[in-house]
């Protein structure tokens, strides 16, 4: 009696689905890196991606430009792609729950302090970082 499946069969398929999972996360992240998913509005700023989110000018408290990679802890619900960029919620020391866009996670940031929790924003560069802040500071008033 033949059996219900081959193995070597199912070996192949695992293998090809393996291939095709690589090829889409490395999809996502070359596709993350190429487009600039974070936008600035007449009325607010607005990430588009997998953990995208937004605010309003007004709803901003306070906001600081810091020059030093953010202090992430654990992990809410959020993608990391292999250190390149962090997105989504992460407990972030000293701070707490917070919705995060760093394209690298190793440069400056902007915190965003607003009426509906903390937000960390960084474009990968503390020059376009400060203009980004600049461009806020200057909407926002």
């Amino acid at each position: 009696m033949k059996p219900l499946y081959d193995k070597r069969q199912a070996n192949r398929i695992s293998f090809w689905v393996v291939v095709a999972a690589a090829i889409a996360i490395a999809a996502y992240v070359g596709l993350e890196q190429a487009i600039d998913p974070v936008s600035t509005g007449d009325s607010g700023l607005r990430v588009r991606s997998l953990f995208g989110f937004g605010f309003e000018y007004s709803d901003i408290r306070d906001m600081e430009l810091v020059d030093q990679a953010a202090p992430l802890g654990a992990r809410i619900m959020a993608f990391d792609a292999f250190g390149l960029f962090r997105e989504g919620r992460y407990q972030v020391e000293g701070i707490g729950p917070s919705s995060v866009y760093l394209r690298r996670p190793d440069v400056s940031y902007i915190h965003f302090r607003t009426d509906r929790g903390d937000y960390l924003v960084s474009l990968g560069a503390k020059d376009k970082d400060q203009l980004l802040y600049d461009r806020i500071k200057s909407i926002s008033k």
